[in-house]
């Protein structure tokens, strides 16, 4: 007998899960793990606990009934405050024993949650999901590739568990029956060690089912993350945003950039020109350790340069070769290099010769 497992498979989704995929199914609670190992674990701790501390358990109890029995029977009457306090003294250690055994079971069953979910925890998995209760979503996982494997492992489990329970149950009643007056010591010694062989048997066999079902659970959980290429491509458009968006973002940026450029020109002390097509602004003040361009553009850009430098009363020279140099090597806000020093500084002083009429 074999699956087809194409059947259950979406064509679609033939791509492995993103990084962020993982990442958001994780922040939901949704997380590979496998229930019969922790179930299995947990039966184990309880075993353990019932094995380790029964005995110490039923000898404090026959302890217990013995004084509590003498005091009835004896030629001293216990009174009923005495006979409370032993009730209560045997209800504390039979509640205490119970709350170990609880614990065993609780820390059994959470311990392999979180080594498999590596320590996972989200509340969004506790918000009510109306898609839970929804119809046709619960058609879909009625005739899901899970469901027809959860039917599978639930009849394997109750022939396991049956299987286990009706030999070691009849075992037991054989060995019981064939040992003749037997005290109610050794009758509650020979439940606890009964009992424990029971959940023992039964755990190690959920166990190993546990750990099969632990590939299976990381195998579907895979499957269940597998994304189509449209989602793919949606993806990485959200991460590294829509090309459309980034170009507009970009256009703002530069619009931004150009505005703060402008507004620098009116710190200029000269503007070289090519004379038509490339325009470079300059600053200089004495505190500089050296001239600086504050500005630079060509054709429209250029001009408009120009055309501020003139409202400003900012000389503008012609340079080709000097503007076209600093245009190429030199960006905005960068000091000039200093092979430029010689040319910028006949440039100053000719602008200091206009200013003072020489």
């Amino acid at each position: 007998m074999w699956i087809n497992l194409s059947v259950f498979a979406d064509p679609e989704k033939t791509e492995k899960a993103t990084p962020r995929r993982r990442q958001k199914a994780r922040e939901e609670g949704n997380v590979s793990q496998s229930p019969d190992l922790n179930t299995a674990v947990s039966l184990l701790a309880v075993a353990s606990v019932v094995y380790f501390t029964f005995g110490g358990l039923y000898k404090d109890f026959a302890k217990l009934i013995f004084v509590f029995s003498s005091g009835f029977s004896g030629s001293a009457s216990m009174t009923i405050a005495q006979a409370m306090r032993y009730l209560f003294f045997a209800f504390s250690m039979a509640l205490q024993w119970l709350m170990l055994v609880m614990i065993a079971g609780l820390v059994g069953a959470m311990l392999p949650s979180l080594l498999q979910t590596r320590f996972a925890f989200s509340f969004k998995s506790l918000i009510p999901d109306l898609n839970k209760i929804n119809p046709l979503e619960g058609l879909k996982k009625l005739f899901s590739l899970r469901s027809v494997v959860e039917f599978l492992k639930s009849l394997i489990k109750i022939a396991v568990i049956g299987y286990i329970g009706y030999f070691t149950i009849s075992g037991a009643i054989e060995t019981y029956l064939g040992t003749s007056q037997r005290s109610i010591g050794s009758s509650a010694i020979f439940l606890g060690n009964f009992v424990y062989q029971l959940i023992m048997k039964i755990g190690i066999a959920l166990l190993a089912i546990g750990i099969l079902d632990v590939y299976y659970q990381r195998w579907e959980y895979e499957r269940s993350l597998k994304m189509t290429k449209k989602e793919v491509k949606d993806e990485m458009k959200d991460t590294e945003g829509n090309p459309q968006i980034k170009n507009k973002q970009r256009q703002k940026m530069l619009l931004l950039a150009r505005s703060r450029m402008m507004q620098n020109v009116k710190n200029a002390e000269v503007v070289v020109t090519n004379p038509t097509h490339v325009a470079v602004a300059i600053e200089y003040k004495e505190t500089m350790n050296a001239p600086k361009v504050v500005a630079k553009g060509a054709g429209e850009v250029a001009e408009r340069i120009k055309k501020l430098a003139r409202e400003y009363k900012i000389p503008i020279l012609r340079n080709p070769p000097l503007a076209r140099e600093l245009f190429k090597s030199v960006e905005i806000g960068e000091e000039i290099p200093s092979r430029l020093y010689k040319a910028i500084a006949e440039l100053l002083v000719t602008i200091y010769k206009m200013k003072n009429g020489v």
